[in-house]
């Protein structure tokens, strides 16, 4: 008991890190929140260098360090487009060699990172439902502007490219693949589900409003949960990939029309 206790005491302060600097973002202190995360991303290198750590630990400090790497680059990238959605393109493309080098690293197999086609006919309605519902309330939280200028054929093929291929399967990769999985095999299927919940729910802070980190927790639980019984990533993309495609596409472009 003592040595599994040892074993989570060195995630403590990394994880207050990610809160602390969500937190400053919460109430728009952009760099200083940029600054906590470059300092824990430090503190994470440090210990992954020179700490005397259990292999379980190294691979969970290693997967928040996607997250810090995802924030920070995020905040980083000059906004070189006059599309966002060239921006995200880029953000999350720069995204996936990090992510390739922690599987690498990790050694995981495609099996335990979801990738499989197994009962896909089954899954996609369920998802394109989960989806849609799930953007429904969002968009009464947020209310965002279109990421796309009208629904024409070349517009809605671009943002569902970006927001599948690249937003959703960069998020859930990181999210439920790695570090869900990896909190899972240390504290269990029940609280490494719920962690995990809450580290996704907290890094949706830059948006302003208690009630959207509330939602991307819901959403986290229930998509990490659907992960964990299912083993599909193709799944839970398509969740979230239909939830932004809607969310920052669509929906805001057909409201506006009436």
């Amino acid at each position: 008991m003592g040595e599994y206790y040892k074993m989570r005491k060195e995630l403590y302060l990394p994880i207050l890190g990610i809160a602390a600097s969500e937190l400053m973002m919460y109430y728009g202190r952009i760099y200083a929140g940029l600054g906590i995360h470059i300092v824990n991303l430090q503190i994470i290198t440090i210990l992954l260098i020179f700490g005397s750590l259990s292999p379980q630990t190294k691979n969970i400090l290693q997967s928040l360090l996607l997250l810090l790497l995802l924030r920070i680059v995020s905040l980083a990238m000059p906004q070189m487009f006059s599309s966002v959605l060239l921006w995200y393109l880029l953000v999350y493309g720069v995204m996936f060699l990090p992510v390739y080098l922690i599987i690498k690293n990790q050694q995981i197999a495609s099996e335990e990172l979801g990738i499989n086609f197994s009962r896909l006919h089954i899954y996609l309605p369920f998802a394109l439902l989960i989806g849609t519902i799930t953007a429904l309330i969002e968009y009464r939280i947020l209310a965002p502007a279109s990421l796309i200028e009208n629904t024409g054929i070349l517009n809605i093929v671009f943002i569902v490219i970006v927001m599948l291929v690249f937003v959703g399967a960069v998020e859930e990769l990181i999210f439920r693949s790695i570090l869900q999985t990896r909190l899972e095999e240390m504290l269990g299927l029940k609280y490494g589900l719920l962690l995990s919940a809450v580290i996704f729910g907290i890094m949706h802070a830059s948006y302003g409003t208690i009630t959207e980190i509330l939602l991307a927790g819901i959403f986290g639980i229930i998509v990490g949960y659907i992960f964990q019984r299912t083993r599909s990533l193709l799944f839970i993309v398509a969740i979230h990939g239909t939830a932004n495609v809607l969310l920052f596409g669509i929906l805001p472009v057909a409201l506006a029309l009436k």
